[in-house]
């Protein structure tokens, strides 16, 4: 940094607060995001849910028709295919919805990365204005010691010197 000018450490100080919050604003970004990923999450988790228990109804229909409701499956079977029907589309909306349900899950997984990165590359900001204040803050107290060492020296040669008239 030779030949740069260092901030003044009040200014050091105003610019480690703006750093300061703008790391807070990026951890509330990855909260936010984070609650949103657990949404999505749970929406799928909800879907699987259903789309096993379609799957099961299914199952136990078929095992109906070849067992216990073979003997009436003349008279019931328009009910029983309709059943079937009825069953198989409920099972294929389900899965579309699954797959749709997916995806918000990987954009909300996007977001959430990109606002941990965020926030990575905000604390990195932070620390850096954080150095630099301590550098201004040092230097600005070397040049004040400096300052009150050569008011000494003067004072301690205006003491010695004789005047001449």
């Amino acid at each position: 940094m030779s030949g740069a000018r260092l901030p003044q450490p009040h200014e050091a100080r105003q610019l480690c607060r703006l750093r300061g919050l703008r790391v807070q604003r990026a951890r509330e970004q990855v909260a936010r995001a984070q609650a949103q990923v657990e949404v999505a999450l749970q929406s799928v988790r909800r879907r699987n849910e259903q789309i096993a228990h379609v799957q099961g109804a299914i199952v136990a229909l078929r095992e109906g028709i070849v067992g216990a409701l073979a003997p009436s499956l003349p008279r019931w079977s328009q009910i029983t295919v309709a059943q079937q029907a009825r069953l198989d589309e409920q099972l294929e909306r389900h899965e579309y919805d699954l797959h749709k349900e997916e995806q918000a899950l990987e954009q909300t997984q996007e977001k959430l990365q990109q606002a941990r990165a965020d926030l990575t590359r905000a604390l990195a900001r932070e620390d850096a204005v954080r150095g630099l204040a301590q550098q201004a803050q040092r230097a600005h107290l070397l040049e004040r010691d400096r300052r009150a060492e050569r008011e000494l020296d003067d004072q301690a040669r205006q003491g010695r010197s004789p005047t001449t008239r």
